[in-house]
């Protein structure tokens, strides 16, 4: 008779005899004192026998099911699953599809008793999981709430957990405060934090260089960084569409147990961020009636706040953000500015700079010279800081296998996983090191430059207003009003002999 064996530890059964080595060896005994040929052998390793979504477990449904066995050995019931339901389902799907089912531990016959046997035994199997799980949570909590702990899984981002303890890593907290200042200080959106992440070519929890953008929603969601940690905050439901499938769903705050650590941010950092998330949505374009040119470009030179645009008797007006009483108890004494008086100046100005291509060589000169390679230079930083740190991860590996904390597979396992990140990290640091050498060799087509300035002056003439708005925001970095004087900075700044700036006060009174 052809058969297949199925074999499933989870990680709470690693610690029993249920080994995925003892079962095999168990199943090939019980194969061959029963005269029957194993064709194939599934394994699950690390899945919970509550769910019926395992890999394993699927190829063996569909080699059922195509006719390919006549009988399945599976060491016992609580390996095949932890739910009566489920293990019933199994069974008789298999009886459906003429496949004989074996179990180790126990007889599976075919009358009504040895049916009624079999659902018992599933049935303590069950209870004996709800049991575990009971006794497994109670000591989590304990953990969490006497002894300040995390009770296993990942440590969040900008933090390590030696023995459960949060504690700051010094690199990723660094992080973790640009991204922050970026979205209160800047009022930059979590598109263009990414990009100039990506940009910066910082690594992330992984080694990776690119950043999703959906981690960087769920990292400046996350109040931790204030300097409380909450466990117990969510739980495994069985979705609506899907009994097999899992999703977390937070619970009452009242549930949530706190967990004193190292802050990194300040409560009102996180409160601005918050704010400035949800005014991001309410200004984004898809979202606003109205869209305003220098919109998202204005800083205030006085408190460093974004100035925020509005329509008022079909006048445009531009004033800061911190005017506005959920910002700042107190705001700053700055003036708001008429868009038909700021707007007009800024692209005058622009146009006006456009035509001359001698001021527009010697400032890309300049920034190549100064700020040119400075975002590269602070991701060479960042790498060289995270490449320390996974030399000190491999001292203390070393140090903790010394005094027997773990056994030599442990560390292999370990040590090779360091080592995958060193080396994606020095490739890192290789290519920013060659990007920071091509930089510094780019020369200027100073021909092409003064050809294109001359047609400038007739083209920016008959934009339209999206295009306007396009060449503003890929031009201008940022405009910066203190009092009655504006400084225009950018990848090609406005320019004022000895200071490299530009007033245009007299046009905005």
């Amino acid at each position: 008779m052809k058969s297949a064996v199925y074999g499933r530890v989870s990680t709470d059964d690693q610690v029993k005899n249920y080994s995925i080595a003892s079962q095999l060896e168990a199943m090939r005994k019980f194969a061959v004192e029963h005269n029957l040929d194993i064709v194939k052998e599934f394994v699950d390793e690390g899945v919970s026998g509550t769910v019926l979504d395992r890999p394993a477990l699927k190829q063996l449904r569909e080699f059922v099911g195509e006719k390919n066995l006549d009988a399945v050995i599976v060491y016992d019931p609580d390996r095949l699953s932890r739910k009566l339901v489920h293990l019933m389902v199994l069974a008789d799907e298999f009886e459906r599809h003429g496949v004989q089912l074996y179990f180790i531990t126990q007889s599976m016959g075919q009358t009504p008793e040895d049916k009624m046997l079999f659902g018992m035994k599933g049935l303590f199997a069950e209870y004996e999981r709800v049991k575990l799980l009971e006794r497994t949570m109670r000591g989590k909590l304990r953990k969490a709430s006497q002894d300040g702990k995390q009770p296993g899984g990942r440590s969040l981002y900008g933090y390590d957990l030696p023995d459960g303890r949060h504690m700051v890593n010094e690199v990723e907290a660094k992080v973790v405060q640009m991204i922050f200042g970026w979205l209160t200080r800047e009022g930059m959106t979590l598109r263009a934090i990414q990009k100039r992440l990506n940009q910066m070519q910082i690594p992330n929890r992984g080694g990776a260089t690119f950043w999703q953008r959906s981690v960087l929603h769920r990292l400046v969601r996350e109040e931790a960084y204030t300097g409380t940690w909450y466990y117990n905050k969510t739980v495994s439901r069985a979705t609506e569409t899907n009994m097999n499938s899992t999703m977390e769903k937070v619970k009452p705050r009242e549930q949530w147990v706190p967990v004193s650590i190292p802050s990194i941010i300040s409560h009102e950092t996180f409160v601005a961020a918050q704010l400035q998330l949800a005014r991001n949505a309410e200004f984004c374009d898809r979202n606003v009636r109205r869209q305003y040119l220098l919109s998202g470009l204005i800083r205030c030179g006085k408190c460093g706040y974004r100035y925020n645009a509005r329509t008022l008797r079909d006048t445009v007006y531009y004033s800061c953000n911190s005017k506005l009483s959920h910002v700042r108890p107190a705001p700053c004494e700055s003036k708001g500015v008429r868009g038909d008086r700021i707007e007009p100046a800024v692209w005058d100005g622009i146009k006006e700079l456009l035509s001359q291509p001698k001021l527009i060589i010697e400032q890309i000169e300049a920034q190549n010279q100064t700020k040119g390679n400075e975002y590269l230079e602070n991701g060479l930083q960042v790498v060289g800081q995270t490449l320390n740190k996974k030399n000190l991860q491999i001292d203390k590996l070393l140090e903790a296998y010394k005094v027997g904390a773990f056994d030599s597979q442990v560390l292999k396992e370990q040590m090779d996983k360091i080592k995958a990140e060193q080396q994606r990290l020095i490739c890192t640091k290789h290519d920013l090191e060659k990007q920071v050498q091509e930089a510094a060799k780019q020369e200027l087509n100073s021909d092409y430059i003064e050809r294109f300035c001359q047609d400038i002056p007739s083209v920016l003439n008959t934009l339209s207003f999206e295009d306007r708005r396009f060449i503003l925001h890929e031009i201008i970095d940022k405009i910066v009003i203190n009092g009655d004087g504006v400084t225009i900075y950018g990848i090609v700044p406005m320019y004022d002999e000895g200071n490299g700036n530009v007033s245009i006060a007299s046009q905005l009174s």
